[in-house]
């Protein structure tokens, strides 16, 4: 605009010394009209610049697009007006903001409005994953001449764009682990418990042993008094505790971490719950189908806070958990206390993206992993959880 202005005062200035200088009814012709040029763009523009309506939309489904991370999205700005006269150009700023990692950029967007809508398709990408929004922050109407513009009144919309966290295919595996659980769906094989409703074996009577556990047709035939064990009932869960408090790279190299842990345990058939923060404290979510792995990734990237996860486990935590595995840029010593009080018998692994502090003690049958950006698929491979 400013660029236009100049323009029209070296013209009227022009056309000013041609008024001096060669004085006459064609200097003055030109120079009045110079004078009027400006009323007159703004008079034929006016319409067009008070009915100018800019809209921002993605194309397609009304549900949000989930490109992958540095794939580029199809991103629609369209604008609008009302007048049958010729209109000046439209100028849009477009504020882009990651809602995940805080990152926020703006771009400026010329159009040419007309009757029919021009729509301006613009190819937009995140390097880092998380809920991206959209929307017109600023947009001006101006005259055929660019002097004059007036600011275009728009509704408060926006659209969402979610970009996919990196999902990694290392060769992982699942050790024997699992944790004693009295609402397990499954029976430990190596030691007998206390639920009836599934045999462990038979033993020998001892003294003490209750009088209705005694297997009394066996005992006739094998000529000794033998006892019916109980068996113990496990479960097998892990639990995957995300720490997204780092820095914008850090958070989202957490979020690659987690979600290729959960599509390799939802491949896996096994059951997972995933624990992060939001509003300072836990959140548990249960993954009990793969078909609920999705829906949960996208839970953490569009819910989180990305505030640090508390010092201590809430009093009801889930359970039946054999492993715990804690994504974070750096561990919370308090937290680590917190997980091997609340689960003594689990196997705990740490997935660091910083170097380890040799001053941070671990838990007994703990483990650390050192995981670096964008080398998840390699430092992961052979892992045994």
């Amino acid at each position: 605009m400013l660029k236009n202005r100049l323009c029209y005062l070296f013209v009227l200035l022009c056309t000013a010394v041609f008024f001096v200088c060669y004085n006459g009814y064609i200097s003055m012709y030109v120079f009045w009209l110079s004078l009027a040029l400006p009323l007159l763009s703004l008079l034929i523009s006016l319409s067009g610049m008070i009915t100018l309506r800019v809209t921002v939309f993605t194309p397609g489904e009304e549900q949000p697009l989930r490109p992958a991370k540095a794939q580029a999205a199809p991103l629609h700005v369209a604008a609008v007006t009302r007048s049958v006269l010729p209109a000046g150009r439209a100028r849009v700023l477009l504020r882009i903001k990651n809602r995940f990692t805080g990152e926020e950029r703006r771009e400026r967007l010329e159009f040419s409005p007309s009757r029919q809508p021009q729509i301006l398709e613009h190819k937009l990408s995140s390097a880092t994953c998380g809920l991206i929004t959209c929307e017109i922050s600023k947009a001006r109407a101006y005259d055929l001449l660019g002097l004059f513009w007036l600011p275009v009144r728009m509704k408060e919309e926006s659209c969402q764009i979610i970009v996919q966290p990196n999902v990694y295919v290392p060769a992982l595996g699942l050790g024997p682990k699992r944790s004693p659980d009295g609402d397990g769906d499954r029976f430990s094989q190596q030691r007998p418990g206390s639920d009836p409703t599934e045999l462990f074996g038979l033993r020998e009577y001892r003294q003490g042993d209750r009088l209705n556990r005694i297997a009394w047709k066996l005992s006739q035939k094998t000529g000794s008094l033998l006892v019916k064990e109980a068996s113990l009932p496990v479960t097998d869960r892990v639990l995957l505790l995300a720490d997204l408090s780092g820095q914008g790279l850090e958070a989202d190299g957490v979020m690659d971490l987690l979600a290729t842990l959960a599509h390799f345990l939802s491949a896996s058939e096994a059951g997972f719950t995933i624990g992060f923060s939001q509003g300072g404290l836990f959140r548990f979510m249960e993954i009990s189908q793969p078909e609920e792995t999705y829906p949960a990734i996208e839970t953490v990237l569009c819910c989180t806070d990305r505030s640090p996860l508390p010092g201590r486990l809430p009093l009801e935590v889930p359970t039946g958990i054999s492993r715990v595995v804690y994504l974070c840029p750096d561990p919370d010593p308090a937290l680590l206390s917190s997980l091997g009080e609340q689960y003594p018998g689990a196997r705990l692994t740490l997935m660091v993206l910083r170097p380890l502090d040799e001053k941070t003690s671990l838990p007994l049958h703990a483990r650390a992993v050192r995981v670096r950006a964008g080398c998840i698929g390699e430092d992961l491979d052979g892992l045994q959880l």
